[in-house]
C-alpha cells in the first residue's frame, strides 16, 4: 500500500505493542464508538482510540500509538473523488434478501442520493477539489459473510466480487459502500471490533489504485449515534462520515488530513447535530475557507439528545 511512511509514523522502528521490527504501515480511516471510554479491557484503554486515521504496523498488524503531528489542514498529493464518479452500495447477506429488509435499504439508497445531491452538505468540498457522483444500482449477496469478518477478508472478498463481474467494476473511479447484517462484527484486528471499538471506517484494496470501499456494520446500540435513539440516524451519521472523508482521502492518509484526523474526525471532537435539507443526520466535516465546521440549515439543526446515549428515489438493485 502507498504511504507506507506518513508524517506520524515515518520515523518509528518497531511496534510499540509487540516490540517487532516494523516494515511499514497500514492506514484506515476509522470512526471511533464513545463505547470504548466504557472499555475495562486495560489492552484497549492503552491504544490510541479516537476516531482518525490509524496505523497497524507491518508485519504483525498491532495498531501503534503515533507521535501528534501538527494539526494543520495538509494535502498529501493523494487521489481525490472526481465529477462522475460512482458509488454503488453492497448488501451482504441472506438477511438483505428478506421483505422485512426491503424499506430499510430504500431508505438507505435515497439516504446515498440525498447525502451525495445535496449542495451544500457534498457540494461544498469541491473546496477540496473533490466532486460529486453518481449512484448505481445496489447489489445484494446472498451467501451470508462470517459472523466475525476481518478487513482482510473484506479486501479479499470484494476483489473476488469484482473479478468475477458479482459488482461493478470502477477500477479507481469509484467506491462501494458494504453493508453488514445483523450480528456479523468487524474486526481491524483481534482487539479493534465494531461498535465495541469503532463504528464504521473506509479503506482501499490496493493503495492509490483502489479499489476503494467503506465497511457499515448494522447499527450499534450504543456509541455511535450522538443525537438520537434511531438506528436510521445512527447509520446516517456514520455513512454520511465515511462517504466524506472517502472522496477527501481515498487512499487514507494521502489526501486531505489534519494532522492524524481526516476532516470529519476533526469535527467529531465537539460534534453539533446536523441534517441536511432532505433531513438525513448527517457528521460535519471541516470548512478550511470558513475555519469552522459545517454546519446545515438554521431549521436543519437540532441540539444533542440527553438519554445517556452518546455522542428519494428508489432504484431496482440485483440479488446474487
Amino acid at each position: 500500500m502507498a504511504l507506507n511512511r506518513c508524517e506520524a509514523c515515518e520515523r518509528i522502528s518497531s511496534c510499540s505493542v509487540c516490540g517487532r521490527r516494523v516494515t511499514g504501515f497500514d492506514h484506515i480511516g476509522v470512526r471511533a464508538s464513545t463505547q470504548r471510554r466504557e472499555a475495562h479491557d486495560l489492552s484497549l484503554r492503552s491504544a490510541p482510540h479516537g476516531s482518525g486515521i490509524w496505523h497497524f504496523s507491518r508485519p504483525c498488524g498491532h495498531r501503534i500509538s503515533s507521535p501528534k503531528v501538527s494539526p494543520r489542514v495538509k494535502y498529501n498529493g493523494g487521489p481525490l473523488w472526481k465529477d462522475g464518479y460512482s458509488w454503488q452500495s453492497i448488501y451482504w447477506g441472506s438477511y438483505f434478501t428478506t421483505a422485512n429488509s426491503s424499506s430499510w435499504i430504500k431508505r438507505i439508497e435515497t439516504a446515498i442520493l440525498n447525502i451525495e445531491t445535496d449542495q451544500a452538505y457534498s457540494g461544498g468540498l469541491s473546496e477540496y477539489n473533490v466532486g460529486r457522483g453518481r449512484i448505481v444500482p445496489y447489489t445484494i449477496i446472498k451467501k451470508d459473510p462470517p459472523t466475525k469478518v476481518s478487513d482482510v477478508q473484506i479486501k479479499q472478498t470484494l476483489a473476488g466480487w469484482i473479478s468475477q463481474g458479482t459488482v461493478s467494476n470502477f477500477g479507481s473511479a469509484g467506491a462501494y459502500n458494504i453493508f453488514l447484517p445483523p450480528g456479523v462484527t468487524a474486526l481491524l484486528s483481534p482487539l479493534e471490533a465494531s461498535c465495541k471499538v469503532f463504528c464504521d471506517y473506509h479503506n482501499t484494496v490496493n493503495g492509490m489504485d483502489g479499489p476503494f470501499y467503506t465497511v457499515e456494520p448494522y447499527p450499534c446500540a450504543k456509541g455511535c449515534n450522538h443525537c438520537t435513539n434511531d438506528p436510521f440516524d445512527t447509520l446516517t451519521q456514520g455513512l454520511s462520515e465515511e462517504m466524506v472523508e472517502l472522496k477527501t482521502d481515498m487512499d487514507p492518509g494521502s489526501g486531505w488530513v489534519i494532522g492524524n484526523e481526516e476532516i470529519c474526525d476533526y469535527c467529531d471532537a465537539n460534534f453539533v447535530c446536523n441534517r441536511i435539507s432532505t433531513g438525513e443526520y448527517v457528521n460535519a466535516w471541516y470548512d478550511k475557507g470558513k475555519n469552522a465546521c459545517w454546519r446545515g440549515t438554521p431549521t436543519a439543526n437540532i441540539e444533542p439528545f440527553s438519554t445517556g446515549v452518546e455522542p428519494g428515489q428508489s432504484r431496482i438493485g440485483t440479488r446474487v
